[in-house]
């Protein structure tokens, strides 16, 4: 699955747009304010995010974002099983807009989509990492949730089963608790639903039948005016002077003797001799209706006579007759339960005690599973923000146990880090910079590259509170990273810049009276030199030509090197 096109029109500041992904590593880069988060922005905005009418730019009626993408079996299934069928080779295209009266729409492949169809696609498709990806970091949720991914399949499995046994486990026990409950309220609650359902029962009501019979009863009362009314228009159509349908066939046979002197003239006579004959039906079918509108005083009485009944039972037992039933239900279900009584509850007790049974051995199995690949995941997130110009850090996945086994199993994770020599182990909240914050993240999204569906990563301030040499190296690690996957950057490190495979600027344009911002691809060698100098100092100076000439080259040596390995 490869990310091939983004088109923007008219969104925010950016009245026209259009990015081609690179396959490796495509960046954009600008100054501050230039619209970078505008660009994502957009992207999510294709990809399903919530958005509202102040995204249309102003003074256009729409905004409007276009995203193709070379689909795999992956996205093509996925897509076919929501009814936008694609064929190998086509490109999946999805489409979206948003009118300046708030008003939304969606396609795929032209087909009319929802947002939340867009959200499912965007879930194969794309991986937002950026400063709410840091702040969900920080969740012991979340950690738990990136431990499980980077153990594998057989803990996500493992998991499941934990749910499962979970949820099963709480059932019985509510249900033990209401059998429990519902043998203590006495004979006489017993007794009232006893009754109740008696009454419902005899009245046997069908879902919807009250809505019937105020229709009908309304028809009834209603005869003689509708009988009149039934009678003009039989006589319109096919009355004593030959009414509608006599004209159209007449109309019908002088046109058809002159069909050979034109083919409109023909198709004009087939039209009128169509029109003739649905006349001629509803004709037949108003004569029809017309007989059997005949006042029926008892009919009227039975009709409301049943209505009162059925209100009756609403003021008792419920306001709707779907409501009604389901009161009948519970009835039932409290009737069937006080006969069952002690027995039930035996059965319900067993199968409690199995089901915990079943639940503490799945939350075993998973608690190994989570123990043994937290030892690996704190070696492998070392490793990592030791290139990441981290080389003292320690980093820990500690494992606490909660008082009662929820469905997500026995445990919760909770990362901690010790960025400095000397400072002692905390969790990431209080022991993380924003620099050291974006760099831990960057770290488990590489030790969980080789885990995760193969969709495209996009980094938003992933650079946030770093520079210099810590720079280099973030820059590194996804100039690699972006060798085994598709990635998208929006940076302002030059560093970072320097290793794109394909390099887009953002550049703000101000007028009197409008903003707009270009996006520009920089293919010439010379542009990206001035672009890479711009970021390093502010400048297009000769010395920061030569900085930025230095940088490039280095990165190009850096990628021949790896691509020989």
């Amino acid at each position: 699955m490869r990310l091939e096109r983004l088109e923007i029109e008219d969104f925010g500041l950016i009245a026209n747009a259009a990015l081609e992904f690179a396959g490796g590593f495509t960046v954009c880069s600008g100054e501050t304010g230039s619209g970078k988060t505008m660009l994502l922005g957009a992207l999510g905005f294709v990809l399903g995010e919530r958005a509202s009418a102040d995204i249309v730019r102003g003074g256009a009626s729409r905004a409007r974002v276009t995203l193709e993408v070379d689909a795999d079996p992956t996205l093509r299934t996925s897509l076919a099983s929501a009814g936008f069928e694609i064929d190998e080779g086509e490109p999946a295209i999805l489409t979206r807009e948003m009118l300046a009266n708030g008003k939304s729409s969606a396609r795929i492949n032209g087909r009319p989509a929802t947002a939340a169809q867009l959200r499912e696609s965007g879930e194969l498709l794309v991986d937002l990492i950026g400063q709410h990806e840091q702040q969900r970091l920080l969740s012991r949720a979340y950690q738990l949730d990136v431990l499980d991914r980077f153990a594998g399949p057989k803990a996500l499995d493992a998991r499941g089963r934990v749910a499962e046994a979970h949820a099963r486990a709480a059932a019985l026990e509510r249900e033990l608790a209401e059998v429990r409950e519902n043998s203590g309220r006495g004979l006489a609650e017993v007794e009232f639903a006893r009754y109740a359902l008696a009454e419902i029962d005899e009245a046997k009501l069908e879902p919807g039948e009250d809505e019937r019979l105020r229709e009908r009863r309304d028809y009834v009362a209603n005869i003689e005016r509708i009988a009149a009314a039934l009678g003009q228009a039989s006589a319109a159509l096919s009355g004593n002077d030959g009414g509608a349908v006599e004209a159209l066939g007449s109309a019908a046979a002088t046109l058809a003797g002159l069909a050979r002197y034109g083919a409109e003239l023909a198709r004009l006579a087939e039209t009128l001799a169509a029109l003739q004959s649905d006349a001629t039906d509803v004709a037949v079918r108003i004569a029809r209706e017309a007989e059997s509108s005949e006042f029926d005083p008892a009919e009227l009485e039975s009709l409301g006579e049943r209505l009162d009944a059925i209100e009756r039972l609403k003021k008792k037992y419920g306001a709707s007759i779907e409501l009604l039933l389901e009161a009948r239900a519970r009835f039932a279900e409290n009737v069937e339960r006080y006969a069952a009584g002690d027995e039930r509850q035996a059965e319900l007790a067993t199968a409690l005690s199995a089901a915990c049974e079943d639940l503490e051995r799945h939350a075993n199995a998973l608690g190994e599973l989570r123990a043994s690949a937290a030892r690996e995941l704190e070696a492998a997130i070392a490793a990592e923000l030791a290139d990441l110009a981290m080389p003292a850090a320690r980093f820990e996945v500690a494992l606490e146990n909660l008082p009662a086994i929820g469905p997500q199993g026995r445990e919760q994770a909770d990362f901690a880090l010790s960025p400095n020599p000397g400072e002692p182990l905390r969790p990431l909240m209080r022991a993380a910079s924003g620099g050291e914050l974006s760099r831990v993240l960057l770290a488990l999204v590489v030790v969980l590259a080789d885990r995760r569906e193969r969709t495209a990563l996009v980094f938003d301030e992933i650079d946030a509170g770093v520079g210099g040499t810590t720079a280099n190296a973030v820059a590194q690690r996804l100039g690699s990273l972006a060798r085994g996957a598709q990635v998208l950057c929006v940076t302002h490190l030059a560093q970072i810049a320097s290793w794109a495979d394909r390099h887009y600027t953002l550049v703000k344009h101000e007028t009197k009276d409008t903003t707009t911002i270009e996006l520009v691809e920089l293919t010439e060698h010379g542009a990206v030199l001035d672009e890479l100098a711009r970021m390093l100092s502010g400048t297009v100076a000769a010395v920061a030509i030569d900085h930025a000439g230095t940088l490039l080259r280095d990165v190009r040596r850096r990628k021949a090197r790896k691509a020989a390995v």
